[in-house]
């Protein structure tokens, strides 16, 4: 009955220790920290973007006042070179010159403006779409975060009540038979114990003596495994199963 509780032992200790690795290493926290870098990279992004916006939203107004400086200069310019006030005709000619430059002045304003004009059309399209992204990519993230708070409380459930189990067995098995185990376990991965089936070990495949079949129908002996040096158990019809 001893190694009958040992193999059961066994089992509830895989069982932790694979849903304690399954706590480390579930591909649901990757998952999160991928959808928590996109979310991040977009919120730069738009940042960014948003930020560009506002420098081309300052120049454009910039750039507005400039063309209306320059409409009042050549307005007043004109409103001289016209209007009988000056008759020195170098004066003129250098007048002329210069409502020239304006002119070309005020031509280069008026393309960077349309230019700008476009910019900000087609970057206030593209913040919306990165805008909708944003969104979707935040509400996946929630998605993913939900999904592995969910998945940590049944692994954590799970393991409280196999550690329950485990304690409850474990206290009605013979010190001896668990200072045995432990070091089994320890040498063998975890695996102490080997089911024997059809006269083989389950731990290493290897065939069992024909010396050791015999020992191991007796409930007080302890059989090892002359190849892997596990502590063997023939288990009951009932528990073939384990």
């Amino acid at each position: 009955m001893g190694l009958e509780q040992l193999w059961q032992l066994q089992e509830i200790d895989l069982a932790i220790k694979a849903l304690e690795e399954e706590e480390e290493h579930t591909p649901l926290r990757q998952e999160l920290q991928t959808a928590t870098e996109k979310v991040e990279r977009l919120r730069a992004e738009l940042a960014g973007d948003e930020e560009a916006l506002k420098n081309q939203r300052k120049r454009l107004k910039k750039l507005e006042m400039d063309l209306q400086q320059n409409s009042d200069n050549r307005a007043a310019l004109r409103k001289r070179l016209y209007g009988g006030e000056v008759s020195n005709v170098r004066e003129l000619e250098q007048m002329e010159v210069k409502l020239g430059l304006l002119e070309k002045e005020q031509q280069a304003q008026e393309d960077e403006a349309l230019e700008l004009m476009e910019a900000i059309e087609s970057g206030d399209a593209e913040l919306r779409g990165k805008a909708a992204r944003l969104k979707e990519e935040e509400n996946n993230r929630r998605i993913k975060e939900t999904e592995l708070d969910e998945a940590l409380k049944r692994i954590a459930a799970g393991l409280e009540q196999l550690r329950r189990q485990r304690e409850e067995l474990a206290a009605r098995i013979e010190p001896r038979l668990m200072e045995r185990y432990q070091l089994l376990a320890q040498k063998h991965g975890g695996q102490a114990l080997a089911r024997v089936a059809e006269d083989i070990c389950g731990g290493c495949g290897v065939l069992i003596s024909s010396a050791q079949r015999g020992f191991l129908y007796n409930p007080e002996a302890l059989v090892y495994c002359e190849s892997c040096g596990r502590l063997l158990v023939k288990l009951s019809d009932h528990d073939q199963t384990g």
